[in-house]
């Protein structure tokens, strides 16, 4: 509260300041105004769906401008007009007035039924004259390739599961593909509250993933909190042999449980390596259901 204060007492003292010095109020014009893309990346799964970037004209007035815009296919895994996706607008221009400040560009996007990979390209926005370009003039598009060996576990899902501490409780997890390695995961989210993807091994079946411990679960500036687990016997907590892993077992609808174990963050002293205690311990019935 006391840091609100000093900062309206600054304010006030500026404004009074100010309005003793002179009577002239600050003008603007358009000088500063610019056009940029609302984010500078998107992602959407080749299903043959439509894919819309917006551009904005920041202007204070409204101005009138016309700004043109390429499309560039990544120098690696390049997306191709025409081949990944069509663009719907009639030209590679976007105009803009007072009463349309946002304009769209739009694309409709290609589904080949075979497994190739993700493909990108990039939208940029050409300098236009009398207006700058912001922050976001560059627009990454990815088309993530929905023929993945791995498709049917890969997006959000609704995790419910038992704390230790806090009884039946639910959270969101991810789960995302390797940008190399067709039987690799990456896991957001396995244990409520952490923010730290950590990989996973699908078996050729696809019906186990396989997760080592110790991966880090969540930064901290004070501790190392990592993976750790018990196994489960039936009846109660046993240990796990050394390097053993956490195992999943995967259903067909995309479904993981971890019905045999107890996991969770255990926190290290990054001082000195003792342990602290557990950022969260999930009992065994923790299940991943795709949303």
């Amino acid at each position: 509260m006391k840091i609100y204060k000093i900062v309206y007492g600054m304010l006030a003292a500026a404004l009074m300041t100010f309005a003793s010095c002179s009577n002239d109020y600050p003008t603007f014009d358009d000088a500063d105004a610019f056009v940029a893309m609302t984010s500078s990346s998107a992602f959407i799964s080749e299903t043959g769906d439509s894919l819309v970037v917006p551009v904005m004209l920041t202007s204070l007035s409204g101005i009138e401008k016309t700004v043109e815009f390429t499309l560039t296919p990544d120098s690696v895994a390049g997306a191709v007009e025409g081949t990944h996706y069509t663009l719907v607008n009639e030209s590679k221009s976007l105009t803009f007035t007072k009463a349309q400040p946002t304009q769209y560009i739009k694309f409709k996007i290609k589904d080949n039924d075979v497994f190739g990979g993700d493909v990108k390209f990039t939208i940029s926005l050409v300098q236009p004259q009398g207006v700058n370009l912001g922050a976001n003039k560059t627009c990454t598009v990815t088309i993530e390739d929905d023929e993945h060996p791995l498709a049917f576990i890969l997006g959000e899902f609704t995790a419910k599961g038992t704390s230790y501490f806090d009884g039946e409780i639910e959270w969101t997890a991810r789960i995302e593909k390797d940008a190399s390695n067709l039987n690799m995961v990456w896991i957001t989210g396995l244990v409520d509250g952490t923010t730290t993807a950590i990989y996973g091994t699908v078996n050729e079946d696809k019906t186990e993933v396989t997760i080592p411990m110790e991966q880090q679960v969540h930064p901290h500036s004070t501790y190392d909190i990592l993976l750790e687990a018990y196994g489960w016997d039936g009846s109660a907590r046993t240990s796990l042999e050394d390097g053993a892993p956490l195992v999943g077992k995967i259903e067909a609808d995309g479904t993981i449980s971890f019905p045999d174990y107890w996991f969770g963050g255990y926190a290290f002293n990054k001082s000195d390596g003792s342990g602290a205690g557990w950022w969260d311990l999930l009992q065994n019935d923790v299940v991943l259901k795709k949303k």
